[in-house]
């Protein structure tokens, strides 16, 4: 067992236990410490108790079933201990990402100098919810909470039934500065989860002022760029980059409305960074070992305090297994996923009206290239639909607010 692993495992088994029957759930809350995968070399003819094969799972639950036959001589659990499914998580965390992502809702033109708006935004994303990933893994099955069954009131161990489109709902207030720029401040949540979401923006329009003679004529241009950062989950961050661009229209209907078509694109960034999770979460590590602390000096019980003994940070267990070794293997099931960086591309096309102090808008955002095209490890990843093609996302969204 690698020293280095343990000690973070022992350092930060704690935290996570406390914070993992505390938290408050929901259906589609990330579960990432579902997506692992199966360690080699446990024998195809192992069989657990009670029947069926044995897995990363099942020698959590019974360690001593190492030392046993089909298994070789001299085999520990410490040998077997369950694996993050990086590209499961990539998947997911994509997605997810997607979901959260700066909309780009505005069009070219600023609220103006001194203007100002507040809104309520409702977008609604697709995501892949019965996909399959390279590994086998339907990722949003088996990495989401799912329901509760009504007779024991547990929640279950895999999503049968995710929901296909994450709706996210924010308050957004929007100001316009000097020199044709403006800001935006927004905050919100994700539905049928305890997760929210928050963020800011800024944006330029190029031609902002110009409202007379032949530049008037002229489509309104603007850039800009926003961040928005995911919260109420202790075993992730995720945090996704926009940088965007549009061109729009106004069109006077009457004296007091406004109708502004406009397209755009923009490129998007997510980034997904795990904490430490435990894959196998129905198993205490500090239970099953007995922790008594750490093999350092200054505890009584550190093997490292016997003649030629060595101070490692290794966790102290009075538990041991049936051929005497220490019970610590399941601190190897405490464990991080590869940070996943994704770019995606997509285009942008919408429209607002403006009555009075009224105003309402519409937008639908959809990839322009293939979403996996872009992720660090996409050799691995081919995400494929129920119907058996790459599907890439899309996101409606609706605003609905007050103009100043």
């Amino acid at each position: 067992m690698r020293q280095p692993k343990v000690a973070l495992a022992v350092a930060s088994s704690v935290a996570i236990l406390a914070a993992g029957g505390s938290a408050f759930a929901a259906g589609m809350d990330p579960t990432p410490e579902r997506l692992y995968l199966e360690p080699p070399g446990i024998p195809p003819s192992a069989t657990a108790p009670g029947g069926g094969p044995v897995t990363c799972q099942t020698i959590a639950h019974f360690p001593n079933i190492v030392l046993q036959s089909p298994f070789a001589p001299g085999a520990l659990p410490n040998s077997f201990p369950c694996l993050p499914n990086n590209i499961a998580w990539a998947n997911m965390m994509s997605e997810l990402g997607m979901a959260i992502a700066p909309p780009a809702f505005h069009p070219a033109r600023t609220t103006g100098l001194g203007g100002f708006a507040l809104t309520f935004q409702a977008s609604y994303t697709h995501i892949n919810a019965n996909a399959i990933d390279s590994t086998g893994t339907q990722y949003w099955h088996q990495g989401t909470q799912g329901s509760i069954d009504p007779n024991n009131h547990q929640y279950s161990v895999v999503n049968n039934n995710p929901d296909s489109i994450l709706q996210v709902y924010t308050l957004n207030a929007r100001k316009g500065l000097a020199y044709g720029f403006e800001i935006n401040g927004a905050l919100g949540y994700v539905s049928n989860t305890s997760l929210w979401v928050g963020g800011g923006d800024v944006h330029w329009s190029l031609l902002e002022g110009f409202r007379t003679g032949i530049l008037a004529y002229l489509p309104d241009i603007a850039v800009g760029g926003g961040v928005r950062t995911l919260g109420g989950s202790p075993k992730f961050f995720l945090t996704t980059v926009g940088i965007d661009g549009q061109i729009s229209k106004p069109f006077v209907l009457s004296d007091s409305a406004v109708l502004t078509p406009y397209v755009g694109g923009q490129w998007v960034e997510v980034f997904a960074n795990s904490t430490v999770v435990n894959l196998t979460p129905s198993v205490d590590p500090l239970q099953a070992c007995g922790y008594e602390g750490t093999n350092i000096p200054g505890n009584p019980k550190a093997p490292g305090n016997k003649p030629g003994g060595v101070y490692d940070g290794s966790p102290v267990c009075a538990n041991t297994l049936s051929n005497g070794a220490s019970n610590n293997s399941a601190f190897n099931n405490l464990t991080t996923f590869t940070k996943a960086d994704t770019t995606r591309w997509r285009g942008i096309v919408g429209v607002d009206y403006r009555f009075e102090v009224l105003y309402l808008a519409g937008q639908f955002a959809t990839d322009l290239t293939d979403p996996n095209a872009g992720t660090s490890n996409a050799a691995a990843l081919g995400t494929t639909g129920s119907n058996g093609w790459n599907s890439k996302q899309w996101t409606i969204s609706l605003e609905a607010g007050v103009f100043f």
